[in-house]
């Protein structure tokens, strides 16, 4: 039942309880990322949050994606994916790399929020690793 209860505070009241270490920060009103970059992706209904020096690990992506600031993609598939690069703006100095994990020769495509192909490679164990200097993404 608590965690019924929980859920249902969550959903009306936001984030309530924060963890640390495993110990129950105290309630607090608002969060304060120190050092990170927070925009709002509505078309994905979330909050981003790029902390710089931490990659976030993405699941197992197997068809198209929406990549996030500081997030390591890893595509397992035999069928072409398409993984779409979050807007330059306000994304400066951040990183996404994309990783083909299956060995696999499918093709793998990289494309801006713009539209623009940015990269297209086949083969197995691919790398690609973009860095944004907040006006387009850059492949290293």
């Amino acid at each position: 039942m608590s965690k019924v209860l929980n859920w249902i505070d969550t959903l009306f009241f936001g984030v309530r309880r924060i963890f640390t270490a495993g110990v129950e920060l105290p309630e607090r009103p608002a969060l304060n990322f120190v050092g990170a970059v927070v925009t709002d992706n509505p078309a994905e209904n979330r909050t981003d949050v790029f902390i710089p020096g931490v990659w976030l690990i993405s699941p197992v992506v197997t068809t198209t994606y929406t990549a996030r600031p500081g997030e390591l993609v890893r595509v397992n598939t035999h069928d072409p994916v398409t993984v779409r690069l979050p807007s330059a703006a306000g994304n400066a100095g951040a990183e996404i790399v994309v990783k083909e994990v299956a060995g696999e020769e499918e093709a793998l495509e990289v494309i801006a929020s713009t539209g623009q192909q940015i990269a297209r490679v086949g083969g197995s164990y691919v790398t690609i690793r973009l860095i944004c200097d907040g006006a387009t993404w850059i492949v290293i």
